[in-house]
């Protein structure tokens, strides 16, 4: 293995697209749906749109740092820059982050284990484990590879989400959702949809591997929000259109059974598709985790050794380390507990980037932004500071289940933090 930090300058527009618009769809959609039914009833569709605009703030956070600081490991190297004096809230944040991706490895993976088990007989867990192998050695071989089969599985994503709106859009009563008042449980369907639109955040960390990081990232960043959230709503209105709120909300497979009365065929059809979904987000959360781990180790706010690059390209030793922990949290065989923590972490994350721009306003105001959030009160930016409100707003949705773990996880790295740079502290004094 060769100990070059440089990653591979691999990845256009289209493939950063592509890998953000497979990470947002996943397979969070053939679920929460009928989840988000049951409080916003007919306004199903306006809580997809409601949660968009959310995160499309953020996303505009994400575009003028990624442009500014185009580095693997985002959110670490972002709050690192903003809050120099307190070098331990950067490497928590990057660590919360990389976990993140893990943990979302781990829960698509259990959720792939059971769409599996309709059609083969296969124990989950087996089957869950070998695809984190699986997307572990296609990541080892080459971020052009990886970029291909996302390419490819993310195609079948949209597909079968498309192939379900027309289906949907056949139907007399396709928009008629749109004409009823929204009830006051449409604000509580966006708090539970908007973990649907987690991911576009995780194009910023391919900047190194990025051909042109300054022009593209931005617009990857904002067509796949945009794609996955037109899709959403369209989605949204097809599943109103075909099934009543109430049928939708009593459902463990919502779409699936609101396509069975009009197309047995179809039903079947987006079950296969949700295993390339889930395989498909294994894949690139692995990428963009290993990312992470691989900039903080470059830092060595982690052990150097993991920012060691293959012959490849790739970082193999992050790939193998992010790997590793998502299938140490597959014994816990809880799609609700391990996909809490990935929640936690993503939302913990969006209001450390919306708080480290607005301090980077102030403290670097003459860095070149070749994207530029506009809306300021002279170095004071507005739009960041009300995403990070409607963050924590989100946050406090989460269940208490989610904030102990999120906080107890948050707080053990902490204490690791603490203690690596007060050993790094007493070093530097001994070395004097």
């Amino acid at each position: 293995m060769a100990e070059a930090k440089t990653l591979e300058r691999a990845l256009g527009l289209p493939t950063l697209t592509f890998y953000g618009v497979g990470i947002i769809l996943g397979a969070g959609i053939y679920s929460v749906i009928g989840v988000a039914a049951g409080p916003a009833q007919n306004a199903l569709w306006l809580s997809f749109l409601i949660s968009a605009v959310v995160a499309f703030l953020t996303a505009l956070s994400y575009a003028e740092l990624a442009t500014a600081y185009p580095q693997a490991s985002a959110e670490f190297a972002y709050v690192r820059r903003a809050f120099p004096q307190w070098p331990g809230a950067a490497l928590v944040i990057g660590l919360v982050v990389a976990l993140s991706g893990a943990a979302t490895a781990a829960t698509v993976a259990i959720a792939f284990g059971g769409y599996l088990r309709e059609l083969l007989d296969i124990h989950p867990m087996l089957s869950a484990a070998g695809l984190i192998v699986l997307a572990t050695v296609v990541n080892l071989v080459g971020v052009k590879e990886a970029a291909w089969v996302n390419v490819a599985f993310t195609l079948i994503e949209v597909g079968g989400l498309v192939g379900f709106t027309i289906l949907g859009a056949s139907s007399e009563r396709f928009g008629e959702a749109i004409l009823h008042a929204p009830p006051a449980g449409v604000v509580a369907g966006a708090a539970l949809v908007f973990f649907s639109f987690l991911g576009f955040e995780n194009i910023a960390n391919l900047a190194e591997e990025a051909k042109n990081p300054k022009r593209d990232l931005p617009r990857a960043i904002f067509l796949s929000l945009i794609i996955a959230s037109v899709l959403y709503v369209l989605v949204a209105l097809a599943a109103l259109a075909l099934l009543s709120p109430t049928e939708l909300s009593q459902s463990e497979a919502p779409l699936s059974a609101a396509v069975r009365g009009k197309a047995k065929w179809m039903a079947g059809a987006l079950g296969g598709v949700a295993l390339f979904a889930t395989a498909n987000t294994a894949l690139v959360s692995i990428l963009g985790a290993s990312r992470v781990l691989f900039g903080i180790a470059r830092e060595r706010e982690l052990p150097e050794s993991i920012a060691a690059i293959s012959r490849r390209k790739t970082p193999w030793l992050a790939i193998l380390t992010v790997a590793g922990v998502s299938a140490l949290l597959l014994p816990f065989g809880s799609v609700g507990v391990v996909a809490s923590v990935s929640s936690f972490a993503s939302l913990s994350a969006f209001t450390a980037v919306n708080v480290a721009l607005i301090v980077l306003r102030f403290r670097e105001p003459t860095r070149e932004r070749p994207f530029r959030i506009p809306g300021s009160i002279g170095r004071f930016v507005v739009l960041p500071a009300i995403a990070a409100a409607a963050t924590v707003g989100v946050a406090t949705q989460l269940p208490p289940t989610a904030l102990i773990t999120g906080a107890i996880t948050t707080l053990a790295f902490g204490v690791y933090a603490f203690a690596h740079h007060k050993i790094r502290a007493a070093k530097s004094v001994g070395n004097r």
